[in-house]
């Protein structure tokens, strides 16, 4: 999609004509200029003016964002740096394959992604030794850097949206999935869905074993990833528990961060901090319908209004 047909580019304009604020847009709406009564600022793809550079950039990187809310006493999924070969020249010439194995072997289940990457993209659930070859070299192809995560079997992932420390949405992630009957293989469940007129085509897991029949109330998902771009739909949360608003207020806190969005996932030894994105990206959320619209449209209108220190904020 192109950025001047997004639903975020057209919220900030929306956002400036109702605050009386002059906009003005660079590089195909990749950026804007915000103006009103001699005072500027900016947003970069998105990224507001609230967040200091310094802490955007650290929240950008996974393994970096993981340690220091290791430090600061977060419970957080573990990320682990390994630089691309060209990079050799800033950690020396050990290179990486040593220890890259050496969580492999010591998890014996891991994820690969690409350490600042965003939507679930370059992103490799590794079992293997070529497994890790493979997602190494695909990774190393296009990134300067990847880092490595234990595999957790996640039961459920929720996104939490704050602006200075206050929770402005919390949604569930769920992907989608077969429900089986006891009865029906998964080729069959699979057909059942696709007739139906309100369901998209899905591509099955490549080890999908299609004439195994799904246990009574056993789910099959079609993706393992839980991201919205990935195919995953929101479901937006009533009331989020007291301790997982503490959880991610304690995220952006120990990055410092005054808007951001985190991402909590619940595994078998409990709720944790997957990852804490600096850019609220709300494009996927806003494009299920009209309340989704406003709403995400009304927490970008907040924080324009904080970018500004004449506006009044409620």
């Amino acid at each position: 999609m192109e950025n001047s047909q997004s639903n975020f580019v057209r919220m900030i304009k929306e956002i400036c004509e109702e605050e009386g604020i002059t906009c003005v847009s660079y590089s195909s709406d990749w950026a804007f200029q915000l103006e009103k009564n001699g005072e500027k600022n900016f947003i970069l793809g998105y990224q507001f003016g609230l967040n200091q550079a310094v802490s955007q950039q650290i929240s950008a990187d996974k393994a970096v964002a993981s340690e220091v809310m290791t430090q600061n006493g977060v419970a957080n999924v573990e990320h682990s740096c390994f630089m691309a070969p060209h990079m050799f020249r800033f950690t020396g010439e050990n290179g990486n394959w040593k220890q890259m194995t050496a969580m492999l072997e010591k998890y014996g289940d891991i994820v690969c992604k690409d350490n600042e990457g965003t939507g679930g993209y370059f992103v490799f659930h590794v079992k293997t030794q070529r497994q890790l070859e493979e997602a190494a070299q695909q990774i190393f192809a296009q990134a300067d850097s990847m880092a490595i995560a234990p595999y957790y079997e996640i039961k459920k992932e929720y996104r939490v949206i704050l602006l200075d420390g206050e929770v402005q949405v919390a949604f569930e992630k769920q992907r989608k999935q077969l429900i089986g009957d006891g009865i029906s293989t998964i080729r069959q469940l699979y057909a059942d869905y696709l007739l139906n007129p309100g369901n998209s085509f899905e591509i099955l897991p490549s080890s999908t074993d299609l004439d195994r029949v799904l246990e009574k109330g056993e789910s099959y998902f079609f993706n393992w990833k839980h991201n919205l771009g990935q195919g995953a739909i929101p479901n937006l949360l009533t009331e989020l528990p007291d301790r997982l608003k503490e959880l991610a207020r304690q995220a952006v806190h120990a990055l410092n961060l005054r808007f951001a969005s985190v991402d909590l996932v619940e595994c078998r030894d409990g709720w944790k901090v997957l990852e804490v994105n600096s850019g609220v990206m709300m494009e996927n959320l806003a494009s299920n319908g009209m309340e989704y619209y406003l709403l995400a449209k009304q927490i970008y209108q907040k924080a324009i209004q904080k970018m500004f220190s004449f506006i009044k904020y409620e």
